[in-house]
């Protein structure tokens, strides 16, 4: 079954912007899609040094930007 990454700004969007949607055949797909998109925005959104540890990277991004992310199975 597919998988459906859904990253969304939280509460109200004060941009106007939608969320990024993307859909993956595998789990594994969009994990590897949701750290991709986390690196590709660690250093304008957090500015310090990415931790090596992928978990670690993708928690304390979260933690610092006005963002959330779900990864659904999907019908």
């Amino acid at each position: 079954m597919p998988f459906l990454l859904t990253i969304r700004e939280r509460n109200d969007s004060w941009s106007g912007r939608g969320p990024v949607t993307s859909t993956h055949m595998a789990r594994g797909d969009a994990d590897t899609a949701l750290l991709d998109y986390v690196r590709g925005n660690w250093d304008a959104e957090v500015g310090t040094e990415q931790p090596d540890d992928h978990d670690t990277m993708i928690r304390e991004y979260f933690d610092e930007v006005l963002e959330t992310y779900e990864i659904t199975e999907t019908a």
